[in-house]
């Protein structure tokens, strides 16, 4: 029998909420909101296509930062580890995976907290991951992947 589906949320830092990329977002959104009328005045924006198309855009910008919150997660299967951020997926084989180890690393990745782990894989490939259950998730991983080596814990 196989091993059955372990499923982790991404912890979430508050910091993200406060100076994170999602405040970015809504600032350019709402200033780049704000100068569209400006632009219809002025003559620039006259077609409806445009106008449309750039709404369409704003909502977005505004959209995928949520997107990226609300679903944002890491499921190990028995030969598989899933991550999923919004409209971005991985897919590694568990066989591929050698090394786990603590990470704060501010590059961008499927993590919505610095509190991050780092897993190796294949040819010299890694993914910056933050699941809530850290330990849990590392445990799992354990199990499934025998020959991991797990360095800072």
């Amino acid at each position: 029998m196989s091993a059955p589906r372990a499923f982790f949320t991404s912890r979430v830092d508050s910091w993200l909420f406060a100076i994170g990329p999602l405040a970015g977002l809504f600032a350019i959104s709402s200033v780049a909101l704000t100068a569209v009328p400006f632009a219809l005045d002025a003559g620039v924006l006259q077609d409806k296509t445009m106008m449309a198309l750039i709404a369409v855009v704003f909502a977005l910008t505004l959209l995928l930062p949520l997107w990226l919150l609300l679903d944002t997660n890491y499921t190990v299967t028995a030969d598989e580890l899933l991550v999923r951020s919004g409209p971005f997926r991985w897919r590694i084989a568990l066989g591929q995976v050698h090394e786990v180890l603590p990470a704060r690393s501010w590059r961008s990745s499927p993590a919505l907290s610095l509190d991050r782990l780092r897993i190796r894989y294949g040819q010299g490939r890694s993914i910056l991951v933050s699941p809530r259950e850290k330990q849990r998730f590392v445990d799992t991983l354990r199990e499934r992947c025998p020959s991991l080596l797990t360095t800072g814990f």
